[in-house]
């Protein structure tokens, strides 16, 4: 059926047992054909609710994210933290990205995550699922269209819950991290009760978890004077710069000692010197003059690195979770079924769009003409960074009706619902107000922008928590995402050839989807009010998506050791995008030469709708008062590969820019993937069982949506014909075609205007290998043992732009656009993990660890060493219901691997988590 997961463990009972190699038939995710071989065409991982314990986590999400398959770079450690999406826990298998991997409940679709940060962010997310309602998580990897349709293209993932069982169950679970925050406390009640023709199983959890600042972390997580440019000089160069220039950005305006302003132009450097550290002091405690590098004789600006204080590396959450189950069985013929889970959660993260003040767009003062203003502020003045809050309800829903067709077929029709709406609310800066108190009243206009007589002891005063409320309103936001659908599945054999039946499945689906995104009006980029929103733009839109599939497969057994898969499945989409039918197909060997032995083999088609957000977002049209001008830092010399130059580049080169974003992207067309499996199980003794498998996928039409720096950095390449280390760079390839369309300059080589958008690239073509192993013997006095092993390799990922462009190999890329790629699709190249589980008597234990393979350091100069996290539980049963038990996460209190190239805010890669040593203690009862 399916292989456990590397790293998982079997219960303290299943782990005496010897190990069988069949059971009664049952489908298994990969196919909807019942069969009885545990072992089929595509690998299966397995992950049980024991393993989750035996993990030492707390949530689905945590278990997951160790999967030695999920290398793709939204790996994070335990916490998610983000201030728009606040309990999103996604998937991102083989790197391809957050929604190629398709997410079933039972075997039904989930529906999107309802929380967008923009136009470019919406997916499937599992934090929604409590772990106290979990049998089982099934991982296929690989493709899988031809069975389910759009989504799975680097695999599925079904989550199945508890049913069928009789009997009710206490954990209560607390615990804490070594260096604060994050403190939880869990509780879950479950239950069932079966009966002659049914049964009922019900259960609750209480999930609450304290949040963790950066300030709990300063041990990696450096800000304000110990941050690396800040510690041990007397000239530092770390912080977010407040300034005042004139409109060309030619030099700065300081406050003098009488309170009036002076251009440092019209000084010498000392005085103009002078000037700047008296307005540092002027504006609050943290605030300091700060230098452009650690040899610069004289600094440029104030600097605050306090800015990050009240970050939120892990949101804080409460979650109540019910769930009931059920079946009823009406004759042997005939049985009804149905499943309910709803989750209420309530989050709170740190809001940084708050904390930042400048003049949007063109603004004049009566004595100084055009000018740029923009200010940092510390949240150690305001009150505390301001927090934003989440109201979160899913529900998932499932009722249908199963029997026999002529003592022949089974056959099973469902409806089910899956609806995920978030609410939320939070303190942010009204434009009006913060105009009126940074610049006063209007006094005129010039050519249509403001012109005001400012006082410059408020530009470059302290803002106490009072003044900073006056200039804030409460917004509400409410956004939903909801699918609906219809499926009948009829399976069974079809006809006996001489080496056995054949057995076939075919299905037919009707969905409906819908995702509407209901941002505070004064948010809205088109809302021309005087009280719209102040650096905050909210991502209006929405709309539906009907979707109808059709497929048929077939088992076929050519020998009485061969046996042959097929499927083919067709899906027709109903949007706006350029979709229309997509037809996939799949095809599978399976070959026992002898009894403990399985040779494998598949190649299938896969395809991937637009995500729905990219079609119905509403474009959002907003001033970015930062844009780094690459372009013009090339052309005049400076070097982008040191830090010196790139610090200079974002300080001397910066300028603001209007920019539309997203917008009912009708161009998007579907992505379509050819994939391939290879693969061996060898059953090599009673307890010892080993697996390996290669693949390969190979996607068209990715879809990638542009961010500005990426934008901006190959624009500068295209423009210029090379990137920063002298790579030629084709200005008539396809991909500067986009990237040159995107970007409007004048004359001077000024942005003028840009625009963010998905696009269709060509591809990425992506292979790699898997293994695993499995191991257990009796120990005799000593008690059982078991040996749980996965691994990963990635061992190319080539990306295409455009066609007709050369692929480029992004194996060696990092996130950073000015260095690199802009793109670091993978976290690490290799991932592995291990379990170590002893049984005795009454004791059980286990050791639980994962590696991290290297993984391209920011600045794509090297490589970061591989990271290895320990667990350890241990639990004694206390009496014949009672057990005691400890966890242990991250065992050795590991953070990963430090990065020099890093040289800004966080000076840390968040992707290998933040949590450090954490410990719990459970307590288990069986009444």
């Amino acid at each position: 059926m399916a292989q456990d997961a590397g790293g998982a463990v079997p219960s303290a009972d299943a782990s005496t047992a010897p190990a069988a190699r069949t059971l009664d038939k049952v489908e298994v995710t990969g196919s909807r054909i019942k069969r009885a071989e545990v072992e089929g065409p595509s690998p299966v991982v397995v992950i049980t609710a024991e393993d989750i314990k035996k993990q030492g986590y707390s949530t689905v999400a945590e278990a997951l994210q160790t999967l030695t398959q999920f290398n793709g770079d939204v790996v994070g450690g335990e916490f998610n933290a983000s201030s728009t999406q606040p309990d999103a826990s996604f998937l991102n298998l083989r790197g391809l990205g957050v929604g190629y991997q398709l997410i079933l409940l039972n075997g039904k679709r989930m529906t999107e995550y309802a929380a967008s940060s923009g136009a470019a962010s919406t997916g499937v997310s599992v934090g929604s699922i409590p772990a106290v309602v979990v049998e089982r998580i099934e991982v296929l990897n690989g493709g899988a269209s031809a069975i389910y349709g759009s989504d799975a293209v680097a695999g599925v993932v079904n989550i199945v819950t508890r049913d069928n069982w009789d009997g009710t169950h206490l954990r209560i679970r607390g615990g804490t991290t070594s260096h604060g925050g994050g403190d939880t406390g869990q509780l879950q009640f479950s239950g069932g009760k079966t009966w002659e023709r049914g049964n009922v199983t019900y259960a609750f959890e209480q999930l609450n978890r304290e949040p963790v600042f950066s300030w709990q972390r300063g041990n990696i997580i450096r800000t304000g004077m110990n941050a690396p440019g800040n510690a041990g000089t007397d000239r530092p160069t770390f912080g977010l710069d407040s300034a005042l220039m004139d409109g060309g950005y030619n030099d700065y305006y300081w406050l003098d000692s009488s309170g009036q302003l002076v251009y440092a132009g019209d000084l010498d450097p000392a005085a103009a010197a002078a000037a700047l550290e008296h307005t540092c002091r002027n504006m609050g405690n943290n605030y300091f003059p700060m230098y452009g590098s650690s040899s610069s004789t004289l600094p440029y600006s104030c600097g605050n690195a306090n800015y990050y204080d009240g970050d939120t590396l892990a949101n804080k959450y409460n979650k109540t979770s019910a769930y009931v189950s059920g079946h009823y069985r009406f004759s042997d013929a005939l049985e009804g079924y149905g499943q309910l889970l709803v989750q209420r959660s309530r989050s709170e993260a740190a809001h940084r769009t708050s904390m930042y003040l400048y003049n949007a767009g063109s603004a004049y003062d009566v004595n100084i003409g055009q000018f740029e203003y923009w200010r940092a502020l510390d949240p150690n003045d305001i009150g505390g960074a301001p927090m934003r809050l989440w109201n979160e309800t899913t529900l998932s829903a499932n009722v249908g009706v199963r029997g026999t067709l002529a003592e022949r077929f089974d056959w099973d029709a469902s409806l089910s619902l899956s609806r995920d709406e978030m609410k939320s609310s939070w303190k942010q800066l009204i434009t009006d107000r913060v105009n009126r108190y940074l610049f006063g009243e209007r006094v005129g206009e010039v050519d249509g922008a403001p012109l005001y007589r400012i006082d410059p002891t408020v530009l470059f005063g302290i803002i106490t928590p009072q003044q900073y409320t006056a200039m804030t309103d409460t917004l509400h936001n409410r956004n939903l995402s909801q699918t609906s659908q219809a499926q009948l599945v009829v399976s069974g054999p079809l006809l006996t050839l001489p080496a056995g039946e054949v057995e076939m499945a075919a299905v037919l689906e009707a969905s409906h989807s819908k995702y509407e995104l209901g941002p505070d009006r004064r948010s809205v980029s088109t809302y021309q009010g005087a009280d719209r929103t102040f650096n905050f733009t909210g991502v209006a839109g929405g709309g539906p998506r009907d979707r109808y599939g059709a497929g048929v497969e077939f088992r076929v057994p050519l020998l009485q050791r061969l046996v042959a898969n097929v499927a083919g499945r067709w899906d027709k989409y109903d949007d706006i995008s350029d979709v229309g039918d997509a037809t996939t197909w799949q095809a599978s060997l399976e070959w026992r030469p002898l009894d403990s032995l399985l040779l494998r083999a598949s190649r299938q088609t896969s395809f991937m709708a637009p995500n729905i957000m990219w079609l119905y977002g509403e474009p959002v049209t907003n001033y970015d008062d930062y844009v780094t001008n690459y372009y013009q830092c090339r052309l005049d010399g400076l070097d982008l590969t040191t830090t010196a130059g790139l610090t200079r580049c974002g300080t001397d080169y910066h300028q603001g820019a209007w920019y539309v974003e997203g917008g009912n992207n009708r161009r998007l067309h579907e992505e379509t993937a050819t994939s391939n499996g290879l693969g061996i199980v060898w059953d090599i003794s009673q307890g010892l069982s080993l697996s390996a498998d290669y693949w390969d996928i190979k996607l068209k039409g990715k879809s990638q949506y542009l961010d500005t720096a990426t934008l901006m950095n190959e624009n500068a390449n295209c423009l210029l014909g090379k990137r920063v280390d002298g790579t030629a760079v084709d200005p008539a390839s396809a991909a500067c075609a986009i990237y040159l369309d995107y970007v409007k300059r004048d004359a001077a080589g000024n942005v003028t205007e840009y625009f963010l958008d998905a696009i269709n690239q060509a591809g990425i073509r992506t292979s790699g290998v898997d293994a695993s192993l499995r191991y257990a013997w009796d120990g005799g006095r000593w008690g059982s043992f078991n040996v749980n092993a996965g691994y990963s390799r990635t061992l190319r990922y080539d990306v295409q732009v455009a066609a007709g462009d050369p692929w480029q190999d992004y194996m060696g890329c990092s996130y950073s656009s000015t260095y690199s790629c802009g793109s670091q699709p993978l976290a690490f190249r290799s991932r592995t993990n291990w379990t170590l589980g002893w049984n005795r008597e009454d004791w059980s234990g286990s050791v639980y660890g994962y590696r991290n393979g290297a993984r391209v350091n920011y600045q794509a100069t090297g490589y970061l060493p591989s990271y290895v996290q320990w667990n350890a539980s241990l639990s004694k049963k206390i009496t014949d219901n009672v057990r005691l038990g400890v966890d242990v996460t991250n065992l050795f209190d590991q953070y990963g691997p430090k990065d020099s190239t890093m040289t800004w805010y966080p000076f840390y890669q968040n992707i290998y988590g933040i949590q450090g040593r954490a410990v719990y203690v459970n307590l288990d009862i069986d009444f």
